[in-house]
């Protein structure tokens, strides 16, 4: 018969059955087993059942047991054919008084009678490691129902072949029996407990194995389930990360998480998923605690999808129910930050020197009182050319006078503060050109004054005209007759003109 066997040693693959070999114990023990991370003495064993095909079942754990809280078991999903279970290494085989494995099978008994499995002994007659040849003795075992507390192995009478399934070498021994010839140069055996042939998902604890040195027992413990959040570690990362506890987005990017949970440690499939209803948790800033958001169900190849899409700093936690098979389980907390969206517009973005540079926008969320600064970077370094608050709406308004040419780098930052992280704009580049060269005054039109000409009538006589006397009557010169005074005849009267100013008039004191 060909089989596969695994031994499991603290989550490590040993070699094949019986290249290891545990002494026997030398007192009662209980060995606590944390799923299948089996410790040495146990393996974990698969095969076909007769006329079907090797499978790869699932791990799986359930809640109560025989013993402790827990149990372990495999799950088949309904497909038939297959077997596996566990197996337990007897180091001295003619000494084995007593052995048996408590299964449970939660699921009805399909339609008919028919075989879930079989136990299988696998004696080291030679001594060599169950590297040439080996006696195997096996019996069915059918219409398995709830809790079954195992047979006894060690009562169990079989038929023995050799292990080319072939040659029989006796029928109706124990292994007791069938191994005490042997004497001591004989090695161990494996006890394979091996179910699943019909395709039912079972459980199993409470493995026992007493010998003439002591009992040693088994307990299946399982282990505990662990909820999961899992996201793109960035906005616009396609990467997912597990188990991730940091996320960055700027307000108004939405986010997806994932969730689902798993069982670590199971040292046989890592790790071992598995299915359930998660919720998501968020704590808003500022909130005192956690409240639930949404729900969503996931299984061992999908998760649950939560859609986020948080305006200021949260905190997200998954928590998974508790059922028959898996406790209830929560995962670490995810702190999603939240930096401000800042929107902000220069209109001239082409000036002259001396002209302001200004920067108008708004921010979201839209808080009234958030400082914002707008930044020149000179050489490698921002520096702060203005500040302002925002007001209604988260609306600013900055500006900065150009006080050289040349092409300007700026930007807006905004302050940190009530749960958003500080952010700042893309770079905006503003040209500065010269001042305009002076318009040159413009010459002034030269006035002409014109001088007067005294008109002098062509046909007069020129001449000195002699000034009237002081002494004579005005009256009286101005009426002589033509034939007086000089030659020519009478003057011409005077021009009518206005009368002198006191002050022109002649001094007339003498």
């Amino acid at each position: 018969m060909k089989r596969m066997l695994l031994a499991v040693a603290l989550g490590a693959v040993l070699p094949l059955a019986g290249a290891v070999h545990v002494p026997a114990a030398a007192l009662d023990r209980t060995v606590v087993v944390d799923g299948y991370a089996l410790p040495a003495g146990l393996a974990y064993v698969t095969a076909a059942c007769p006329g079907g095909q090797e499978r790869s079942p699932y791990a799986t754990y359930r809640q109560g047991s025989v013993l402790g809280d827990h149990a372990i078991g495999l799950a088949f999903g309904g497909a038939t054919g297959g077997m596996g279970g566990i197996a337990a290494w007897v180091p001295e085989p003619a000494g084995l008084l007593d052995a048996g494995l408590a299964t449970y099978h939660p699921s009805a008994l399909p339609g008919g009678s028919g075989r879930d499995g079989q136990v299988v002994v696998q004696f080291d007659a030679l001594g060599d490691g169950f590297q040439s040849a080996w006696l195997e003795g096996r019996y069915d075992v059918s219409d398995l129902a709830g809790w079954h507390s195992g047979d006894d192995v060690a009562d169990i009478a079989t038929s023995w072949y050799w292990s080319d399934d072939a040659s029989q070498w006796s029928a109706g021994d124990t292994l007791a029996e069938v191994a005490a010839p042997w004497g001591p140069d004989a090695g161990g055996a494996w006890l394979n407990f091996e179910l699943g042939c019909r395709g039912r998902d079972f459980f199993f604890d409470d493995l026992r194995v007493r010998t003439t040195a002591g009992t040693t027992t088994y307990d299946f413990e399982g282990v505990r389930t662990q909820a999961f959040i899992s996201a793109a570690p960035t906005h616009h990362s396609t990467a997912l990360q597990r188990g991730v506890t940091r996320l960055d987005l700027v307000s108004g990017q939405d986010h997806y998480l994932l969730a689902d949970a798993d069982t670590p440690g199971d040292g046989v499939w890592t790790p071992g998923y598995v299915s359930g209803t998660a919720t998501l948790w968020a704590r808003p800033w500022g909130a005192a605690g956690f409240a639930p958001v949404s729900s969503g169900g996931f299984r061992s190849d999908t998760y649950a999808h939560f859609h986020i899409r948080p305006d200021r700093q949260t905190e997200y936690q998954v928590r998974t129910t508790a059922d028959d098979t898996f406790e209830a389980a929560s995962s670490a907390t995810l702190l999603v930050t939240v930096a401000r969206q800042v929107k902000a517009r220069t209109p001239a973005t082409r000036l002259r020197q001396g002209q302001p540079i200004r920067v108008k926008g708004h921010i979201a969320p839209a808080e009234r009182g958030i400082r914002v600064t707008l930044q020149r970077k000179v050489g490698s370094r921002w520096r702060p050319v203005d500040r302002a608050r925002t007001g209604r709406g988260g609306r600013f308004a900055l500006a900065v006078r150009a006080s050289s040419t040349g092409r300007w780098k700026i930007r807006v930052a905004v302050a940190a503060a009530h749960g958003n992280l500080a952010s700042v704009t893309a770079t905006t580049r503003v040209t500065v050109l010269p001042r305009p060269e002076p318009k040159p005054k413009p010459v002034p039109v030269p006035v002409v004054v014109p001088i007067p000409v005294t008109h002098v009538p062509a046909d007069g006589e020129k001449g000195t005209v002699a000034p009237p006397s002081h002494h004579g009557s005005g009256r009286a010169a101005r009426s002589g007759s033509a034939d007086e005074g000089a030659p020519g005849g009478t003057p011409p009267a005077a021009p009518d003109r206005a009368p002198l100013p006191p002050a022109a008039l002649p001094d007339r004191r003498d």
